[in-house]
This record gives structure tokens, sequence and C-alpha cells, in this order.
């Protein structure tokens, strides 16, 4: 297998590898990012006040196309990450086409339906855990027998996020070599985590929040600065339009180089599940 510096290098590498592929991504990931903003400014809960009826209708209409598209643009981007990973265990060094969009638009929905499957699964014993603890503390007041109960779910509530998280960058790997039941191979993914794959996800996460911290900082200082300037009210129900206007671009900004980002991670992480099986057979 590789040293944990080649998957990094080799990853960074892979993202920047063909720009022209790179911006489109890009720019359909800002174009997600930027309608995400609109949504959330239309119906900000300032913004409905004193909007009659025939407005509010036509604001609801829009942020629905808007949620609409943006959802459609999120599978495509999602889609086109499931080919980056396929493409890396099948032995490509070069990013994938942007062609047959709907094969991209059905891998996007799959994944995202079987990474909300994977959620449930994993939290399944935390919420049947969670409320036999609320019944309990209802039925016995002093808390002896449901406050324990508690307190394991939110330990238990730790140890699963954890466990998802290495679970799930290995699964969507495995979808896009297998198809959609390749999320739940629970035995093979298992077999496949060693202490290397975790040192090298953190490095992968850590890496990825540096850059976007480092690119969206200015306009969080920007925006808290003139935040600072504007009556508490004003800014948090009815936002201004410098305001808006800040957190659009930031939005787009941190969107676009979102997806070279999510590039290198899924690019890193495929080549240690391609090193692995490798290994093990």
């Amino acid at each position: 297998m590789r040293k944990l510096e080649d998957y990094i290098s080799d990853a960074f590498r892979y993202a920047f590898s063909d720009i022209k592929k790179g911006l489109v991504g890009g720019l359909l990931y800002a174009i997600s990012g930027a309608l995400s903003v609109f949504v959330s400014i239309v119906i900000e809960p300032g913004m409905m006040e004193g909007v009659y009826l025939e407005k509010f209708t036509t604001l609801l209409i829009l942020s629905s196309i808007g949620f609409l598209i943006g959802l459609i643009v999120g599978f495509l981007v999602d889609g086109y990450y499931i080919r980056v990973m396929k493409t890396t265990v099948e032995g490509s060094n070069t990013l994938p086409e942007w062609n047959n969009i709907s094969d991209l638009l059905v891998k996007g929905f799959l994944y995202t339906i079987g990474t909300l499957i994977l959620v449930i699964i994993f939290m399944l014993p935390l919420i049947i855990l969670f409320i036999i603890g609320i019944f309990a503390m209802a039925i016995d007041s002093s808390g002896i027998i449901g406050l324990p109960l508690l307190l394991i779910s939110l330990l238990l509530m730790i140890l699963l996020i954890i466990l998802f998280i290495l679970y799930s960058y290995l699964a969507e790997v495995n979808f896009s070599v297998k198809g959609f039941f390749g999320f739940f191979e629970f035995k093979k993914i298992f077999k496949l985590m060693s202490l290397k794959y975790v040192v090298l996800l953190i490095l992968v996460v850590i890496i990825t929040v540096i850059v976007l911290l480092i690119v969206s900082s200015p306009f969080i200082i920007v925006y808290m600065l003139y935040a600072a300037q504007t009556p508490s009210f004003y800014y948090e129900y009815i936002p201004s339009t410098p305001m808006i206007i800040i957190k659009l671009i930031s939005t787009i900004v941190s969107s676009f180089v979102g997806f070279f980002m999510e590039v290198f991670s899924k690019r890193a992480i495929a080549l240690y599940y391609k090193d692995k099986i490798e290994e093990l057979e």
C-alpha cells in the first residue's frame, strides 16, 4: 500500500488535473450554493412580515423552483463524485467526463437515498434507547433508571457518529463500484478499515476544513464587522442588501472551492479502498 503522504499528494494533483472539468463542477456547486442562500432568504421569518398573499405565493413558488433546481444540481454533482470514485478504483488518473447526465442524476439520487438509509440504520439503536430513557424517566420520577439510560444514549450517540463517519466514506466508494447494495456490505467494509484509514480520513478532513476556512474567513470577518454596526433586530430578522450580498458571495466562493476539495477527499479514500482490496485479495 502507498504511504499516507502519497494518497494526499496524488489526490491534490488529481483534483486540479483538468481545470475545465473542475470549473464545470465548481460552477454547478456554486449555483447550488447560491440557490440555497436564495431559498433561505425567502423563507426568513422577518422577510415574510407584511408580505401580501399574492407576493407570498410568488415568493413560495420561486423558492420552490430554486429548491428543486438546487436539488437536481446537487444530484448531478454527487453523481460526478461517484464517477470520480469508480474511475479511481478502476485505475484512471484523470478526472472523468461530464457526460451521460442521466446516469449522474440517477447515481446522485441513489447516493442520497443510500446515505439516508445508513443514517437511519446507525441512529436506530440510539433512538430506541433514548425513547426508553424518556419513558423510564416519566414512570420513575427519581430518574434512577431513566437518567443513566439518557447518559448512555449520549455516549452511544458519539460512538455511532464516529462509526458512521468511518463506515460511510468507504461505503460510498463500495457503492460506486458495486451499485446501490454496495452501501450495505457491512462485513466487507468494516474489514477494509485500519489505523492507516483512520489517520488518512482525519488528515483529509483537517486539510479540507483548513482550506475552506481560509477561503471563507475574509467573508466571515466582513459579515461580522458589518453586523456589529447594525441594530440586532435588523440583521437578525430582516437581512440588509449588503449582508445578503456578502453571504451570497461567500457561499458561491466556498462552494466553488468546496467542489475541488470534495474531489480531493473522494480520490484519497478511493485510492485507499483500491489498495486495500488488492491487499486483501
